[in-house]
């Protein structure tokens, strides 16, 4: 992460999209820089894997009749690339493609969008033996029992985890609302369990907390991959333009650690005081760019901007509502709407939940896709081009700039 206050800023949204305008110094309080995608990320994958945290070498954790599971975050970046370089570990060691599963969490509200085919980069003889499944919740056949937590909870998880000789987390270290940190373990639960297990793990997030607070959540987590004798991660640190900063991997409790300190060095923003307006761009990450990232954007743009500020979301979004979101649309107020969303629970409560704190907060303008009267019955206020964004600053005030700003955790210090 870079701060600056310069006089030109330059932020890039969407796939296409370029915000370039100068601003007075003085009026910028702090500019978010990103973290470029690194230039030699295929030679840092392999001495990641080859030299990993506190384990050994991932050649010598397997043997050639192992069945091999690795459980596959769905927004993780250079996913094909990954799991290109683990293989061509396996195979060295003679486990057959056949022996191996890659099983991928589905996002939230994820029905009707493209998944890329992570195994896009192995041969076709291989990704044709290979397993790839995109785990069902509601597939209860395809359940099996781990064991019981400490409260007595029993866990069931997709099958293929608990039969495989050797489990392996692949995903990606960001902020998230609920957990503080999603990464390593997360992977497995609630994702990989039962819709009753997904529904009832369900939260809102917690504004009021910081990324590294205590979150019961987590340590569930935790307790499930001990469970399951996972302990071997590879984890990726997101940078801006959908790409990867950093790569980890070996021993996940070390990786998760190493993951978070890194995390905050590149997309934590820590202020003094709040500013009048926040101006947040929403690049397409690995996770493509929808309704969740244009939300997180809010979520840390929200955390940053003084009450009754103004939010300004550079985005070229054109995804659907969800049924969260779409609830916020129907109410009469976003404040209306929370109460139901708690009783509900839809697929899209996060974001929903990120969306109705952020426009009751402050004002929310939205450059975006969408309709404007899509936009407005959000209470949101549509901006039909760039020129009414340099209007905005013209109009005075102190500015934050995020670049990639769904990466971004914005705290105030405490005083």
């Amino acid at each position: 992460m870079s701060l600056a206050s310069p006089g030109l800023i330059s932020l890039a949204y969407g796939s296409h999209g370029q915000f370039t305008c100068e601003v007075d110094p003085a009026q910028t309080i702090a500019s978010l820089t990103a973290p470029r995608p690194s230039s030699h990320f295929e030679q840092e994958l392999q001495t990641a894997l080859t030299r990993p945290l506190d384990f050994p070498p991932l050649g010598q954790a397997v043997v050639s009749t192992d069945l091999v599971a690795i459980a596959l975050d769905r927004d993780t970046p250079e996913s094909a690339t990954i799991l290109a370089a683990i293989w061509e570990i396996l195979e060295q060691q003679g486990v057959e493609p056949g022996n191996v599963s890659v099983i991928q969490v589905p996002s939230p509200g994820s029905e009707g969008r493209p998944t890329l085919d992570p195994r896009e980069n192995l041969p076709e003889a291989v990704r044709e033996d290979m397993q790839w499944t995109i785990h069902d919740p509601a597939d209860k056949e395809h359940l099996s029992y781990l064991a019981s937590t400490d409260k007595g909870d029993r866990v069931y998880l997709t099958r293929e985890l608990v039969e495989a000789d050797f489990v392996m987390a692949a995903g990606r270290i960001a902020f998230d609302s609920v957990m503080g940190h999603i990464g390593t373990n997360s992977v497995y639960y609630p994702s990989l369990s039962s819709a009753d297990a997904i529904a009832g793990a369900s939260g809102q997030g917690h504004s009021e907390l910081g990324p590294t607070d205590v979150r019961p959540l987590r340590q569930v987590v935790d307790d499930v991959a001990w469970l399951l004798g996972s302990m071997f991660s590879v984890q990726v640190i997101p940078s801006a333009a959908g790409g990867a900063a950093r790569i980890l991997a070996g021993a996940s409790d070390s990786v998760f650690q190493l993951g978070k300190h890194y995390l905050a060095e590149e997309w934590m923003i820590e202020l003094d005081e709040r500013a009048e307006m926040v101006v947040a761009a929403v690049d397409v990450d690995a996770g493509g760019h929808g309704w969740d990232q244009v939300a997180r954007a809010l979520e840390a743009a929200r955390n940053l901007v003084a009450r009754d500020g103004k939010i300004v979301i550079l985005s070229e979004l054109a995804e659907e509502l969800g049924p969260g979101i779409e609830l916020i649309a129907r109410s009469d107020s976003p404040v209306d709407a929370i109460r139901p969303l708690r009783e509900l629970l839809p697929p899209d409560l996060v974001p929903a939940t990120q969306l109705a704190n952020a426009v009751d907060w402050a004002d929310v303008y939205l450059l975006s896709r969408l309709d404007s009267e899509t936009v407005d019955n959000l209470f949101m206020i549509p901006l039909d081009g760039e020129s009414e964004v340099e209007r905005l600053l013209d109009e005075g005030g102190t500015c934050v700039f995020l670049e990639s700003a769904q990466h971004t955790c914005g705290r105030i210090r405490s005083k």
